[in-house]
């Protein structure tokens, strides 16, 4: 008899490589912790490769763990796209949503409205973060979708697409003769920041911090002011910025990439994934 994937171990697989821990990915899919082990387990031998390792703060996916979790995503989501496509409904009901702080002002304004429209019954809650406050969030199921950041290829989530963030600063900006580059960026949290710090300081630029704070608006502000240099999406860039930086050649940023994470196990977290991943644009 040939060996057939169970959705049930994988759907509870899939909670324990997003939580790291058993009690807490139990909790997650309404079992007891022995279960979920004894599911693991008979995974493990369908599958002929242990999945996790265990340490001293939960577990960690193997080498095979993570082939298994990278090849069965698209896989899983289908399977509850499916299932949730077969009974069509408004949405209806208390859903939490993260996004990045700096997509929230066009998040509401072009896309919430339409949304709320077409949904009366939705009881929507955002949550505007920086994207690594929103990946915990996430895993603490504080939020059921969040749509975040990343500069490096994540496990777990849906690539929406590549993004490139550019330094600008506004037309005016003068740079003060032999003082050190003033830059205005959000706090740790916000991959940009740590992207921007690292290659500043592999390429001895002579900086100083004029802001850093968790609003990217305070961050833009500073920017369009022309008091400082930052980082934006090549996709934002607006009326009265430019690239070009007197006195200055910043090096380049590689591009990030851009996830949306969902909890599997919500069917209106799989409405909304499919609304927000047809419907917003950064």
């Amino acid at each position: 008899m040939n060996k057939q994937l169970n959705i049930d171990l994988l759907r509870t697989f899939h909670a324990v490589a997003r939580f790291r821990r058993f009690n807490e990915a139990a909790n997650h899919v309404h079992r007891s912790a022995s279960t979920v082990t004894t599911q693991i387990h008979k995974l493990e031998n369908l599958v002929g490769q242990r999945l996790f390792s265990r340490n001293n703060q939960g577990v960690e996916l193997t080498m095979y763990g993570k082939k298994l979790l990278s090849e069965t995503t698209d896989f899983l989501k289908s399977h509850d796209r499916l299932l949730a496509s077969l009974t069509p409904q408004r949405m209806q009901g208390k859903i939490r949503l993260g996004l990045p702080d700096s997509y929230a002002p066009a998040f509401m304004r072009d896309f919430l409205p339409q949304l709320i429209a077409d949904n009366p019954l939705l009881e929507l809650e955002v949550e505007a973060r920086s994207s690594g406050e929103l990946s915990m969030m996430f895993s603490r199921e504080q939020v059921d979708l969040a749509l975040i950041v990343s500069a490096q290829p994540l496990e777990q989530g849906e690539r929406l697409g590549a993004i490139q963030p550019v330094w600008v600063v506004a037309e005016h900006f003068q740079r003060p003769e032999q003082a050190p580059l003033p830059i205005a960026v959000q706090l740790s949290g916000c991959p940009y920041r740590e992207s921007a710090l690292r290659v500043l300081k592999e390429h001895g630029v002579y900086y100083r911090i004029l802001l850093e704070s968790a609003s990217s608006t305070a961050v833009e502000a500073a920017i369009m002011c022309g008091l400082a240099v930052g980082l934006i999406e090549e996709e934002r860039m607006v009326a009265g910025l430019t690239q070009v930086i007197p006195g200055v050649q910043l090096p380049g940023l590689s591009p990030h990439q851009v996830y949306l994470l969902s909890d599997s196990g919500n069917h209106l977290a799989l409405h909304l994934h499919e609304q927000v991943k047809k419907g917003f644009r950064i």
